[in-house]
């Protein structure tokens, strides 16, 4: 029961600082195991995430030195915050659905990338026999995959980790589109925004469905013919998109631009630096970094921290402010790797900490003394004495991480 000396905020009011009483949750109060201090934005991002909606915090200028020494008894989690060097142009983008767990997420999340996947195969399947492209399904898809990063912005990105070399040209535009629509919102672009570079992701590269297969899968290094053919499906993809309706200024940049570098080394235009969008820059990152760490025929996945790597030492090829921030947003070990701790444990990184990104989530699964599986266990590692010792392969240990993932998250 409120009284002159506490005050109801919404929780989007709630600052460092304030000493919270009670907290309020879909128009009931439920209570919270501490009062306290609200001593971390990480707090503030928790509280969200489980949905509470408004806060009754202390309204009076006295001190009380038994409560006031407490924290709010929450889990601290990173929260996502919009990164301040967002282009002007765009406002901060505050998402109306409801924050959710990692676990409450990933299901739905499982069902969105396997419909994605049989979406965008069959695109690439009637682009091959010259169809035109279901665009409702894109639109639906794109929508889909922003609703479930807004609910919980790591549950759809673990399952990019999931890599196949039969399925890669499908896989490379969804998790493209996640981990651009994941950005975009991380750095601080509108939903509507977010989801049509989602679009443009999914179809940024359609024109490879015009290339052959044995030049596609090829082990050896490409003819310079062949080069040229493959730097085709540029102008095959925009033709494409153009024809079917698909060409505004976002999907059109993204098409076009992907394969552009600052140096102006790249293709189709050899465009250089100034001529070169924002999004432009982050499509041509983004697109590198899930390429070199996807499974393929003629070559293995990177590990992410190789890729991410290579990005930051390209300072001629790609922007590096942006790709810092990629690297803040993807974090050094993404959700879905595979980690071995220093317990001799496997476990799969499932939530990001951007306050100590060598220190995120992880779920234990599997003892390499042991050999064998072990009931799984959530470790939040920047509150224990366990760390990550290496990133970790799952072939060197004859693990399905696709089914293994599905199983310990869901």
């Amino acid at each position: 029961m409120q009284n002159t000396l506490s005050k109801l905020i919404t929780i989007e009011e709630l600052k460092l600082g304030m000493f919270v009483l009670e907290v309020k949750s879909d128009n009931q109060f439920i209570k919270i195991k501490s009062k306290g201090l609200v001593k971390s934005e990480r707090i503030i991002a928790q509280l969200k995430e489980q949905g509470v909606t408004g806060v009754i915090i202390r309204d009076d200028n006295t001190k009380d030195n038994t409560l006031e020494s407490k924290n709010i008894n929450v889990p601290e989690i990173e929260s996502t915050s919009l990164n301040s060097t967002t282009n002007t142009s765009q406002t901060t983008h505050k998402p109306v659905l409801r924050k959710i767990s990692v676990a409450e997420e990933f299901h739905q999340s499982c069902k969105i990338y396997d419909n994605a996947t049989h979406t965008i195969k069959t695109i690439f399947n009637d682009i091959s026999a010259d169809q035109k492209i279901n665009i409702t399904a894109i639109n639906e898809l794109a929508n889909d995959i922003t609703d479930s990063i807004i609910r919980n912005e790591y549950a759809i990105s673990i399952l990019t980790r999931i890599s196949e070399k039969d399925t890669y040209q499908w896989e490379h535009a969804i998790n493209s589109a996640i981990l651009m629509c994941g950005f975009s919102l991380f750095i601080g672009m509108k939903k509507e925004t977010a989801t049509q570079i989602a679009i443009g992701a999914l179809l940024h590269d359609v024109g490879v469905a015009k290339l052959p297969k044995a030049v596609l899968n090829k082990k050896e290094k490409l003819t310079t013919n062949e080069q040229r053919l493959v730097e085709k499906h540029v102008l095959w993809g925009h033709q494409i998109c153009s024809s079917d309706g698909l060409s505004n200024k976002i999907t059109t940049d993204m098409l076009v631009n992907h394969h552009e570098r600052l140096d102006g080394s790249g293709y189709p235009r050899g465009l250089k630096d100034s001529k070169l969008s924002k999004l432009a820059r982050i499509t041509a990152i983004v697109d590198v970094y899930d390429a070199m760490t996807a499974n393929k025929h003629y070559k293995k996945g990177e590990q992410p921290i190789n890729a991410l790597r290579y990005l930051i030492s390209k300072n001629e090829l790609f922007d590096r402010s942006l790709v810092q921030q990629f690297i803040k947003y993807i974090g050094v070990h993404p959700v879905g790797s595979l980690v071995k701790l220093s317990n001799e444990t496997l476990a799969i990184v499932t939530e990001g900490n951007r306050n100590d990104p060598l220190n995120p989530t992880a779920i234990a699964f599997y003892n390499t003394k042991l050999d064998k599986n072990i009931t799984s266990k959530k470790h939040i590692l920047d509150e224990e004495a366990l760390t990550i010792s290496t990133a970790a392969r799952p072939e060197d240990y004859q693990i399905n991480i696709g089914k293994v993932i599905r199983e310990i998250i869901a």
